[in-house]
């Protein structure tokens, strides 16, 4: 297992609108926090470069460096996420059968779901479950299909070796939210990431991804309609999304905000779809997570229209810190849920080959040399 022997683990998130790290260690046999950091992409996003000769790709990894000169990493390589919509993740069902059929028919398969020719595309796949044979029906296998465009994951390996850092292990952020978030905790529930750009809806059974979907729409267009609404600032905006008034409930509020909505009957649909194959399976409840996941009123408003407990995620829950880190981590909140599963994982893997557990693992999708 790559990475036991190493005692510094450090994971980078490559967001839409910041790139985040986090470095762990472990002490006393629990992962505990040595240094983290963030730097601001709002800028590069725009289109403002520092040189007129650079490219995007270029700018990043001066973005990335600074990030790292700040942090100091102890480790030479880390665990690195790509935002989800860069890839694809589908349940799919298969009559039961041996491995090697299995790798032809998803072969076969894949074809359906990924509209670029295979061998443009990175692809993994878990066997998640089976569903016992029923009379007039038999065992079907139930496996989690993963892919992104090799030139993406060949991009992100370019970033983390420019800085002079080894890629051990390229995953969709999706497994490391649900890793930080949710760990292996029993019982179906759905996560809501709601980040800068896009939404990520994730269905979530027992630590195994069941569904993901992504929106494009995320907390740029909570400040547009707030922007348009009050018809102020962009910087008014973003302090009054900060500023603990309820926009959301408040009955003389009479904004409504669509991306909100869209996100909304997007975790209905998912739902009432899951349920519809699978009646015996019942939603626990909503977890929260991302930046937007903090505005005021928030948990109140998907809980009305859901019908169902809704919280926030805390991924900070089974790290350790020091006393004068606690007013970092409570600011951080839900943002660094990613960053701080990518530094999970390797964890997560030691804890699961110590009880020999047998479960899905959320795992290392793109970690072959292409």
């Amino acid at each position: 297992m790559l990475g036991l022997t190493k005692p510094y683990f450090l994971g980078v998130d490559f967001g839409t609108s910041s790139i985040k790290a986090v470095e762990l260690t472990l002490k006393q046999g629990k992962p505990y926090l040595s240094n983290f950091g963030q730097v601001d992409l709002t800028a590069l996003e725009k289109g403002e470069l520092f040189s007129q000769n650079s490219s995007y790709d270029q700018e990043l990894v001066l973005y990335l460096r600074a990030l790292l000169s700040r942090l100091k990493p102890k480790s030479g390589s880390a665990s690195v996420a790509m935002p989800a919509f860069i890839g694809l993740i589908s349940l799919i069902e298969f009559p039961e059968m041996e491995e090697k059929e299995l790798e032809e028919a998803i072969q076969f398969e894949a074809h359906k779901y990924i509209p670029s020719p295979l061998q443009d595309i990175a692809l993994s796949w878990d066997v998640v479950g089976i569903q016992p044979a029923v009379p007039g029906n038999s065992a079907r296998m139930e496996v989690l299909l993963v892919a992104a465009l090799k030139k993406e994951v060949e991009r992100y390996r370019g970033y983390v070796e420019a800085v002079d850092l080894k890629m051990d292990f390229l995953e969709l952020e999706t497994f490391s939210l649900v890793r930080s978030t949710l760990g292996d905790e029993p019982g179906l529930r759905m996560v809501i990431d709601i980040g800068s750009r896009a939404t990520n809806l994730v269905l979530v059974e027992s630590g195994v991804v069941r569904v993901s979907r992504n929106l494009d729409t995320g907390g740029k267009d909570l400040t547009r309609t707030l922007m348009e609404g009050l018809d102020i600032t962009q910087e008014r905006a973003e302090e009054l999304k900060k500023s603990g008034k309820d926009f959301l409930n408040a009955p003389e509020s009479a904004m409504t905000f669509p991306s909100l909505q869209m996100i909304a009957s997007e975790a209905q649909r998912m739902l009432a779809s899951y349920q519809a194959k699978y009646p015996e399976a019942v939603c626990r409840g909503i977890i929260l997570s991302g930046g937007t996941a903090h505005l005021f009123g928030i948990i109140e408003y998907f809980s009305k229209i859901l019908g169902l407990p809704v919280g926030l995620g805390n991924p900070w829950r089974h790290i350790a810190f020091h006393p004068s880190r606690s007013a970092d981590v409570e600011r951080l909140g839900t943002s660094f849920s990613v960053a701080l599963g990518l530094a999970l994982s390797t964890f997560d893997a030691m804890r699961k080959e110590k009880i020999k557990k047998k479960s899905v693992s959320i795992k290392d999708i793109f970690n072959k040399k292409i």
